[in-house]
């Protein structure tokens, strides 16, 4: 064999095995609670790099799983009586891969067969009758949220949420931008030594300030690179959503003032409130967990932020009682980072939802009762949410028993939805305005 067959050959069998490994990834979601980015880390911790291969693997799952409600419907309707759950767990997913390779990113369907040998005559003929759909034409005669859910690939009560709360336009938007790629922002870490130089060492890194928030950069492109770099591994820069700077900025630290972070794992929030105070005061860390009080305080010590105290302790029940401003960074639904955890869309419940829903009541409701009693204690409130479940409504209730006023955030994004007695003074930001993770922040004081 000359050296060309070799290396089609070689070719060749790296595109059946990236395909296997995505359907492999396909069925352990399938079969588990746990994201399918979190699946995808599992699987590759036999590997030392991240490698294109990986890199192509992590593409082609995270999309499926992105689309799949819409991929369903598509092969549902070729499939007449049948269900597909009849379907074995590998050929569901053989079909949906291959059908998002083809309809998704116009690959040539007999091109891509070769990579799927398992594929019956049965498995053709549904496919080319699931890519021959007009898909416009047939959702047309959908009632509106069931036709959204399908172009845009969201739950019909994702849906419904956004359009109660936006106008359709936004809210279509919105999904938009949830199925594409996140934004990332880096920042120097500046608890290390001569930071100013650290984002000049940069190679092949495209950076972009953000107007008045200094303390974070766009970019624009080169992440692998950044990923890959010295400075990254050593935790000289940091990878850090913008919505998540704002929190802290809104919280605003300053030297010599006690900070408690209630629900602070796995840290990134905690480690900007340690910069900000420059080594003067208290930080005080709780978490519910002790395996990621543990795993923060280990990242905390590597980021060089000795001065932050971790406890293992519940928020529902306060330990701290003598701070000066506390961030609850509520643990919540996550709907916020859908462009990075698409899975998350669909293990969404209700019955998670209020069960989350309890846990923050719970939080503010503990916190604003062992505080009413120091008035200007302030408080910051913020969650990774784009469902006012977990944004104006949890405020509104909070209002309602409690003493406390609202100071307006960090004057970044829009404010909350409407019809909240809240709205004008709570922020939102959104992937599809703001480039951010869709966020929800208020800002809180008890009274004098």
């Amino acid at each position: 064999m000359n050296n060309d067959g070799i290396l089609q050959t070689l070719t060749m069998n790296q595109n059946l095995s990236i395909r296997a490994d995505a359907i492999e990834a396909l069925n352990r979601f399938e079969q588990s609670s746990t994201s399918m980015k979190a699946l995808l880390r599992e699987m590759q911790t036999t590997s030392t790099d991240y490698t294109e291969y990986q890199s192509h693997i992590h593409s082609l799952s995270l999309s499926v799983i992105k689309f799949r409600n819409t991929l369903d419907y598509l092969i549902s309707r070729t499939l007449g009586k049948r269900k597909l759950q009849s379907l074995t767990m590998q050929n569901r997913n053989i079909l949906r891969l291959l059908l998002y390779e083809t309809k998704w990113l116009n690959s040539d369907l007999e091109e891509l067969l070769a990579f799927y040998p398992e594929v019956t005559f049965q498995d053709k003929k549904i496919l080319r009758e699931a890519i021959a759909i007009d898909v416009e034409t047939t959702f047309l005669q959908m009632p509106e949220i069931n036709r959204l859910s399908l172009l845009y690939s969201h739950p019909t009560f994702l849906v419904k949420t956004l359009l109660d709360n936006m106008k359709r336009t936004e809210t279509i938007e919105l999904m938009k931008a949830n199925n594409q790629k996140r934004t990332y922002y880096i920042r120097p870490n500046r608890l290390r030594e001569d930071p100013d130089s650290i984002l000049n060492s940069l190679e092949d890194v495209e950076l972009e300030q953000i107007p008045d928030v200094p303390e974070i950069v766009r970019v624009v492109h080169g992440i692998d690179s950044v990923i890959k770099s010295k400075s990254f591994q050593e935790g000289f820069i940091l990878i850090q959503d913008l919505a998540s700077v704002l929190t802290v900025k809104t919280l605003g630290p300053q030297p010599g003032e006690k900070i408690w972070d209630s629900c602070a794992a796995p840290g990134m929030k905690t480690q900007l409130i340690a910069e900000m105070m420059k080594g003067q005061g208290t930080i005080v860390a709780t978490d519910v967990y002790a395996e990621r009080v543990r795993a923060a305080s280990d990242r905390a010590q590597f980021l060089r932020a000795e001065q932050i105290q971790w406890l293992q302790a519940d928020a529902t029940k306060p330990m701290v009682f003598d701070a000066d401003k506390i961030l609850i960074d509520a643990p919540c639904t996550s709907t916020g980072i859908l462009q990075v955890y698409p899975s998350f869309k669909w293990r969404l419940n209700k019955k998670t939802l209020f069960a989350l829903m309890t846990i923050q009541n719970k939080i503010l409701d503990g916190i604003l009762t062992a505080y009413q009693d120091k008035p200007g204690t302030e408080i910051v409130f913020s969650t990774c949410s784009i469902l006012p479940h977990e944004g104006e409504s949890q405020i509104d209730s909070a209002m309602e028993r409690h003493d406390i006023e609202l100071i307006e955030p960090f004057p970044f994004g829009d404010a909350g939805y409407p019809q909240f007695k809240c709205s004008k003074y709570v922020k939102r930001l959104f992937p599809h305005k703001h480039n951010t993770s869709g966020f929800f922040i208020a800002k809180l004081r008890i009274r004098q």
